[in-house]
């Protein structure tokens, strides 16, 4: 019931649809299974759905929302619906009600509520086209009844569904599933109206709680200028103990959870209007929009591991060839909570202007798709890999793109034309930029499941840089996620491909260049570094080098960078200080003329360079899966000063292995100092990730495995440590 007439200037023909002919479903035979797509239009193809000698059935409505209850039926509500045994509603404008319902038991269908303005729920409260209530979502709380979130909505006009309505507060009414009898119904424990209860899920732990405005006739126009501009774009979220619907509530921060309502950032943000409808499926979390309401030409498929993302758009459905007239419009797309022969059943509300929908109630009732489930690609290990090293250069900047990554989203970073066509994996540098609070990122292969590990940890304020070696997806693209809002840097390095390339000679880490014996390397001044044919390294057929660098006593803020001596200094950095900061990073890369590397700062700084391994055609070849975690002493007591611990990891990598690349995180030390991985057959020496009291620092680690498959990892304060495995090689 949308007094608004379809702005999109696309046509269908211009002629008005009549229902197409279809017999009345059979209810010989009730219960037993869900409808199909195909069985659900069908169904909604004809009026008088749920109707009974005397008793009316649905004609038409929106808004649909679809429950399922414990005894396998389906509770089907609509904002707002009529009753009449025919399409022409001309004569039965007071056969209404502002919410009532079917209730579905397989092919079988009874009616909730009636004519006459007869609510299901909050008659009693219902002033009609004043005030009145639409559901929103629900699901079975922890008491057994079935909680379904309302929108209270007043228009003091007095015209209903159009200009003037507003939603008020939000009200939740609990219902019996089995009698369907309203329990109760009073206002949310958080009645504000960001609406929270317009889409429900939950996992084992939490019910989450999105939350939309629905301010939709803000303004006296007739196109997508009559939303609020001011929140229709956004979605929020916040949760409560799973089932417990009238607990108080955290919300989502955009990272993190605060117990007021002031501190909630949006969830996503989109178009004119984003109202999520969100259903779990398995392990996947699935959201549809029909994206700027009535006037959007898309209904966007979106995935995510998490109820709050990263959320990745899945697929973008071109809906306008799917409206009922020219003037029609389709809005709130809504996911059924089961699945048709594994796809997922996908809902669209159709509309029309009230003199057409009046004549022909078909152009108000739903339609019904199906659309694959969406999955998270499983990529089998890539073995036989070799490393390409290349010059330093920047894939991308987001501050040049003004795209500062918001908390708890993802970014893809295309890499084609910086890695050769057939790369697998990417070595690369990425920078966290002016964070705004603690968090990290966390780098995988698009379109596979985001792992459990981080890449890089950050705190408020400042510039962290770090290495990685990463799996990219087949089209050379690599996902980035932030916990909290960052801008983000990534200077690619090299890259892996499956059958040429170079494999890694580690060695004990040996210190090539220290300026802390004597001046610091001068402020805008570059430090040469020989590195071919030194400590250990041989004279020649080395195609690249691995280093660690450290910055020490730095005068400023700055950064350093390196990059291979005789080419023209890259606009890339390498680490980030601050005054007085110890900062350490890894680099791979050729070694330059001369077979050195060279080093710049702006800053006056000392620099210190260990090598800790170098990269021939001969050496071991890589492989390339997701990341995983290795060890957390957080779930233990925490590595004291002086002491090693041993981190298995022959459930990582496979048997035979002799080296792998690994993420140190030292977590929480109690004063500065230093992790120094090895492989455990060597007194440590270099330096790995330097650290101060009290902060999170991420370092990249290049070593040879003990013949158990272990690394070790020396810490010279207590520090927990966390480890987790990027690339192995051999075996």
């Amino acid at each position: 019931m949308r007094a608004v007439a379809l702005a999109l200037g696309l046509a269908a023909g211009g002629l008005l649809w009549t229902s197409p002919v279809a017999s009345p479903v059979a209810h010989a035979a009730c219960g037993g299974g869900q409808l199909t797509t195909a069985q659900l239009n069908a169904t909604f193809a004809v009026p008088n759905v749920g109707g009974s000698p005397g008793v009316l059935g649905y004609a038409g409505g929106d808004y649909q929302h679809v429950y399922a209850l414990p005894d396998g039926r389906n509770l089907w509500l609509f904002q707002d619906m009529f009753f009449s045994a025919d399409n022409d509603l001309r004569d039965s404008l007071g056969a209404a009600a502002h919410n009532a319902g079917l209730v579905q038991n397989g092919s079988c269908w009874s009616m909730l509520g009636g004519p006459g303005m007869k609510n299901y729920i909050g008659s009693s409260l219902t002033t009609p086209l004043r005030r009145w209530f639409w559901p929103m979502d629900g699901e079975i709380g922890a008491d057994g009844a079935l909680w379904v979130f309302m929108a209270e909505m007043r228009n003091s006009r007095g015209t209903g569904a159009g200009y003037g309505a507003l939603p008020y507060a939000t009200w939740v009414a609990r219902i019996d599933p089995s009698s369907l009898a309203v329990l109760s119904f009073v206002p949310a424990a958080d009645a504000g109206t960001r609406l929270y209860g317009w889409s429900v899920t939950s996992d084992n732990d939490w019910s989450y709680l999105y939350g939309h405005c629905y301010r939709q006739f803000l303004y006296n126009v007739n196109s997508v200028g009559q939303f609020d501009s001011a929140c229709m774009p956004h979605t929020y979220l916040a949760r409560v103990p799973k089932g417990q619907f009238g607990a108080a509530r955290q919300y989502w921060t955009a990272g993190g959870w605060s117990n007021s309502p002031n501190d909630a950032k949006p969830l996503m943000t989109r178009g004119a209007a984003n109202p999520m409808d969100v259903q779990k499926f398995g392990d996947v979390y699935v959201n549809v929009t029909k994206v700027d309401d009535w006037w959007g030409a898309w209904v966007y498929v979106d995935k995510a591991p998490n109820p709050w993302g990263p959320w990745q758009l899945d697929r973008s459905i071109w809906i306008v060839n799917e409206r009922r007239c020219s003037e029609c419009g389709i809005y709130h797309a809504h996911l059924l909570p089961y699945l048709d022969n594994g796809q997922m059943v996908l809902s669209w509300s159709n509309g029309a202007p009230y003199h057409l929908w009046q004549q022909n109630a078909f152009l108000y009732r739903p339609a019904f798709v199906s659309v694959p489930l969406p999955t998270f690609r499983t990529d089998a290990p890539v073995t036989g890999a070799g490393m390409q090293p290349r010059a330093p250069v920047r894939a991308v900047d987001t501050r040049q793109t003004k795209t500062r990554m918001r908390g708890a989203t993802m970014i893809e970073v295309p890499l084609a034309g910086l890695v050769p066509n057939d790369a697998v994996g990417v070595v690369a540098n990425l920078t966290a930029v002016n964070p705004a609070g603690a968090g990290f990122l966390t780098a995988w292969a698009c379109g596979a499941r985001m792992p459990p590990t981080s890449v890089l940890n950050y705190r408020a304020g400042k510039n962290t840089a770090n290495a990685v070696h990463l799996r990219i997806d087949p089209s050379q693209k690599l996902c980035i996620y932030a916990s909290v809002d960052t801008d983000v840097l990534v200077d690619v390095t090299g890259s892996y491909r499956p059958s040429t390339g170079a494999g890694p000679n580690a060695m004990t880490a040996a210190r090539v260049a220290d300026t802390t014996g004597g001046a610091p390397l001068a402020a805008g001044g570059t430090l040469t570094v020989p590195i071919i044919g030194v400590a250990g390294v041989p004279a020649s057929g080395v195609d690249a080098v691995s280093v660690t660098v450290t910055a020490s006593q730095p005068s400023g803020y700055g950064y350093l960078t390196v990059w291979p001596c005789g080419q023209t200094m890259p606009v890339v950095s390498t680490l980030n200080f601050v005054a007085g900061d110890t900062v350490t990073n890894s680099a791979t890369m050729p070694a330059g003329s001369g077979g050195a590397i060279c080093v710049y700062s702006p800053v006056a700084t000392h620099v210190a360079v260990d090598v800790a391994a170098w990269w021939t055609a001969a050496g071991p070849r890589a492989r390339l899966a997701s990341s995983e975690r290795a060890i957390d002493t957080r779930s233990g007591s925490r590595p004291t000063a002086g002491s090693t611990l041993t981190v298995p990891l022959a459930s990582f990598v496979p048997a035979g292995a002799s080296t792998a690349v690994t993420n140190l995180i030292s977590i929480s030390p109690t004063g500065p100092g230093a992790l120094v991985a090895s492989d455990c057959g060597v007194t440590p020496s270099g330096v790995t990730v330097a650290y101060v009291a009290g902060e999170v620092r991420p370092g990249v680690a290049l070593t040879s495995l003990s013949a158990n498959r272990e690394v070790c990892v020396a810490t010279t304060a207590d520090a927990h440590v966390v480890v987790d495995v990027m690339v192995s090689f051999g075996g």
